[in-house]
């Protein structure tokens, strides 16, 4: 589904580059609560900085090592309401591959992945970093990853805080569909569960990401988000399932898993794994690639399977 004929994708993408512009120039992002000044111009030297510290350590082997070692985390989730025809239902969840980002990073998912036959794939967010590489060529660079995903139902992606406008046309060339605040319908049996996307809410917050959750009102409803921040609105707005991803799982953890970093303005608690808010039940993934530097500790890169099942 190309935008280059939808009125609505046209207007959202005027909006998105205008907002891309003013965070690359300007430093300053949009969110929920506000603009904000943006850390996107220290990046270079905090990555230096950060990989200085762990050659002095003699931690760097080691950190990349751990950034490399992508496991396949299963995940059984189960609802009161989940229409009969959809027990059983499987998703891949894969979050922050961050192409390029890990030394042979994407020969190793494409490998994990392979094996596994799920119902359907998604994708919530920062495919790129900082923009880069532009998006023929990240979308070259995760079309491995993408021949590895066998899906019924296909693969449908969000866009994160990293991902720019020009992601959009060639991911949807490879057979991927780009929910852009907007929802489709998954149908099993005469049975129905809808899956409603939004754009970055982290950067790049516009209304349209809040309409777009409040547009499906009934039924079994799946939001996929870049980021845990809106969960209290989609658990409000009566939606049972949520997966996201943006944190890394704090990526430089201490032992035990506990986050260091997160990166969240809202819902800090939901920073990582399985959770719940009310009634509605959210994974938020570790994600599989990695942001300043490919080093991990205590904080494995991960694949998520997540099965859908009635009590």
């Amino acid at each position: 589904m190309s935008d280059g004929h939808d009125p609505l994708r046209q207007v959202w993408r005027r909006r998105r580059v205008e907002l891309e512009l003013r965070l690359r120039e300007d430093g300053i992002q949009t969110a929920q609560d506000g603009e904000r000044r943006s850390l996107v111009a220290a990046k270079d030297s905090v990555r230096r900085l950060f990989n200085v510290a762990l050659a002095a350590m003699g931690l760097k082997k080691r950190a990349l090592f751990n950034a490399q070692a992508v496991r396949v985390e299963q995940q059984v989730l189960t609802f009161a309401d989940l229409p009969e025809a959809f027990d059983g239902y499987t998703i891949l969840h894969l979050s922050d591959v961050h192409v390029g980002s890990v030394p042979k990073g994407e020969a190793r998912l494409a490998d994990l992945i392979r094996p596994l036959r799920p119902d359907l794939a998604v994708i919530t967010g920062d495919i790129q970093s900082f923009g880069r590489p532009a998006g023929a060529a990240a979308v070259d660079l995760l079309a491995r990853v993408l021949a590895a995903i066998t899906a019924t139902d296909g693969i449908v992606t969000v866009l994160g805080n990293h991902d720019q406008a020009d992601l959009v046309e060639p991911l949807e060339r490879s057979g991927v569909r780009v929910l852009l605040n907007e929802g489709m319908a998954v149908h099993r049996d005469g049975q129905v569960i809808h899956l409603v996307g939004l754009d970055d809410i982290h950067s790049f917050f516009t209304p349209a990401a809040e309409h777009a959750l409040a547009a499906y009102r009934d039924g079994f409803r799946i939001a996929l988000v870049h980021t845990p921040e809106i969960a209290g609105l989609a658990a409000e707005l009566g939606y049972r399932l949520y997966l996201c991803g943006h944190t890394h799982g704090g990526q430089i953890c201490l032992p035990g898993g506990r986050l260091l970093v997160h990166a969240l303005r809202r819902h800090t608690d939901l920073a990582s794994g399985a959770w719940q808010l009310g009634d509605l039940q959210g994974y938020t993934s570790r994600g599989v690639g990695a942001g300043i530097a490919p080093a991990r500790f205590n904080c494995p890169p991960e694949a998520t399977l997540i099965r859908l099942r009635r009590p």
